[in-house]
């Protein structure tokens, strides 16, 4: 009897599992390079031109900030001139014709109505405005993020779903054709799967484009290829907290503290307008490095300046009922934002639990269908019920499947709504935590 080499053989196994060990590692690869949410969002921070407008802004308010400061501050400023006389005066001793002339002014404002200090503290709540406004801004990027997140995953997972109804449906097909070729299925039967697998392939485009327009959502929100891979890390806790525990983040939200910043800074403003009504007290100085004249040897000069405002048409008390009326349209703005702010809480509660019900209740409804499908399948073959029933059944259970994909998906991003309306994501960026 003739040797067989088992070389060959043993380089085949050798060549198919270093295969695998590559396919293995590629896929690993792919897994680890797939972008969780927070990923997504990071990314989205570094493209988002919202945002980074609003650095600029709060930028801008600590420039104003540091105005109103330097108004309290003294100011100093030189000062030089060089006059030329007609040689026709009367006295050239106490007028020559040829004046130069330099000094130095120092001022410091001692009392401005107060309306000095009440500027500072109006900018510094302006200043607390914007890093809130920013801080909203990253909130309402993250809604954002994961809605386009959540969509681009089921309308993969719907793919997924649709290409595995096609081929159940096909097996279906060929069981039917089967039967057809021995006489106990009628041909009619054969066709009503392949219509349905018609509709299935045409309901497969469709996705196709909605996921092509989400993916091109997705690469406008981060800056990355349209193709890139997501993983989905996020967990649903076992059992909600109270909604009074949500609603404690009302105060916290940034488009509430906002409100309330632009409130005290519209309150400061009606001091800023009742200050004018007030003297102004002002301590002038001057130090003379060049002049000429009946005062050439007086080198310095104090000067104390007292202004009292007596009438102005009326102006300035109709700047302070501006004020007021700014201010009473900033206090309604921030009821606004707290009434909007707690239904928001509400509204986002209520569907997590109507939609963590709904999930439980697709959960048991699926697993039903699906045993209905494999009891009518084993009931059909031996003629106990039609085709039509079978079809139905199988119907029932991957449409059940599908919602059940969707409602897994949905309920998570209605959870990180909840989140972010209750100030629980995105988390904080440690230069703003205090």
């Amino acid at each position: 009897m003739a040797k067989v080499s088992h070389k060959p053989f043993l380089s085949g196994v050798l060549a198919v599992g270093l295969l695998l060990s590559c396919l293995s590692a590629t896929a690993a690869d792919s897994t680890t390079d797939a972008l969780t949410l927070d990923d997504t969002f990071a990314q989205a921070m570094v493209r988002s031109e919202v945002v980074a407008t609003q650095v600029e802004l709060i930028r801008q308010a600590e420039e104003r900030y540091r105005q109103a400061n330097a108004a309290i501050l003294p100011t100093l400023s030189g000062i030089a001139s060089y006059t030329w006389l007609d040689k026709g005066a009367a006295d050239t001793t106490t007028n020559p014709t040829r004046q130069p002339y330099a000094r130095l002014t120092g001022t410091q404002p001692l009392f401005r109505g107060f309306r000095e200090f009440a500027a500072i503290r109006q900018s510094k709540a302006l200043v607390g405005a914007q890093s809130d406004d920013y801080q909203n801004a990253r909130v309402q990027l993250f809604k954002d993020v994961a809605q386009n997140f959540y969509d681009v995953l089921t309308l993969e997972r719907d793919l997924v779903n649709l290409d595995e109804q096609i081929g159940q449906y096909q097996q279906r097909e060929k069981e039917l054709q089967d039967r057809v070729r021995i006489g106990r299925t009628r041909p009619g039967e054969v066709l009503t799967v392949q219509a349905t697998i018609s509709t299935l392939r045409a309901q497969v485009e469709q996705t196709r484009i909605q996921l092509s327009t989400a993916r091109d959502i997705f690469a406008f929100l981060s800056g990355l290829p349209a193709a890139t891979p997501l993983r989905d890390t996020e967990m649903l806790p076992s059992n909600l907290d109270a909604i009074d525990d949500y609603l404690m983040g009302v105060v916290l939200r940034p488009d509430v503290k906002a409100a309330q910043r632009r409130q005290v800074a519209a309150q400061e403003n009606i001091t800023v307008a009742r200050g004018a009504h007030l003297p102004s007290l002002d301590l002038n100085a001057n130090r003379y490095l060049e002049r000429t004249g009946s005062l050439e040897n007086v080198d310095w000069d104090v000067q104390l300046a007292l202004t009292v405002p007596i009438y102005s048409g009326g102006s300035v008390q109709s700047r302070v009922r501006e004020a007021q009326s700014l201010s009473d349209q900033a206090e309604l703005a921030t009821t606004r934002a707290r009434r909007l702010a707690d239904q928001e809480i509400r509204s986002f509660y209520q569907t997590v639990v109507l939609d963590r019900a709904r999930l439980d209740a697709l959960e048991k409804a699926t697993g039903a269908a699906k045993s209905n499908y494999e009891t009518q399948r084993g009931d059909y073959r031996i003629g106990l019920v039609t085709n039509l029933d079978v079809l139905q059944a199988l119907s029932t259970y991957l449409d059940n499947q599908q919602s059940l994909d969707r409602v897994r998906y949905n309920v998570k991003l209605n959870y990180l709504r909840l989140q972010a309306a209750a100030v629980r994501r995105p988390g904080m960026p440690e230069e703003t935590k205090p």
